[in-house]
């Protein structure tokens, strides 16, 4: 994430997002781990978790999303800025509005993508005994010979290290440590296609004050239509 944080270097947004950079990754790499001791995966070109979803995002979750944009996809930044960002998908109300239905990958801003977008399908949770346990998402891909896998069941603790000898990070746990990175505004969170717009011109406004990457003007976010609402 170093170079999409270029343009803002040495500004406090900056820590913040390179610090939810090294919490993406963390939940990167615990993953992987669980998929390696597990045969559970996602089906290919699946998406059904984004079909009729839309995030609701912390600020620093949009900045981080808003980042990525400007570096990695700088003309549909501008355009979701300036209310005129259209949809790839012909529904934008129902869901996500960066969810392309003619990609065999779905997302497209996946490198971007939202907390909880990270978490699904490769997360546990934890029982009201604090103990971790895992429930399979109902469209991933089980074998018959999957111990447990004849029927989509909830494993205990007990029941994942006898089996596969690993414990998925589990939600709540990796939730936290995002909050943790803000405090102050650790309740505050809107749906992505309202945070967005304002992350995106607070990046380009910090931008311009750098003596690193100096920005032209950009206009202020649209509030009554900066992207295609949700219903």
């Amino acid at each position: 994430m170093m170079r999409e944080t270029e343009s803002f270097a040495g500004t406090r947004i900056q820590e913040l997002v390179e610090s939810l950079d090294a919490v993406y990754a963390d939940i990167e790499r615990e993953q992987e781990a669980w998929k390696q001791a597990t045969p559970f995966r996602c089906v290919d070109g699946c998406g059904e978790c984004c079909v009729d979803f839309e995030p609701d995002v912390l600020e620093v979750e949009a900045l981080y999303l808003a980042a990525w944009m400007l570096h990695n996809q700088k003309e549909r930044a501008l355009a979701i800025l300036s209310g005129s960002f259209v949809s790839p998908r012909p529904d934008a109300e129902r869901g996500c509005a960066f969810f392309d239905p003619e990609s065999p990958y779905h997302c497209t801003v996946y490198g971007g993508r939202c907390l909880i977008c990270r978490l699904f399908g490769y997360t546990g949770d934890r029982g009201k005994d604090g103990r971790p346990r895992w429930k399979p998402c109902k469209f991933l891909a089980i074998s018959s010979d999957t111990p447990g896998g004849s029927f989509r069941r909830q494993y205990d603790e007990e029941e994942l290290r006898a089996i596969f000898g690993a414990i998925p990070p589990a939600m709540g746990d990796l939730a936290s440590r995002v909050l943790s990175l803000s405090p102050d505004s650790a309740q505050e969170r809107q749906p992505l296609r309202s945070a967005l717009p304002y992350a995106i011109a607070k990046i380009l406004m910090l931008a311009r004050f750098s003596d690193s990457s100096p920005e032209p003007d950009a206009p202020e976010p649209n509030p009554e239509s900066p992207m295609p609402r949700a219903s």
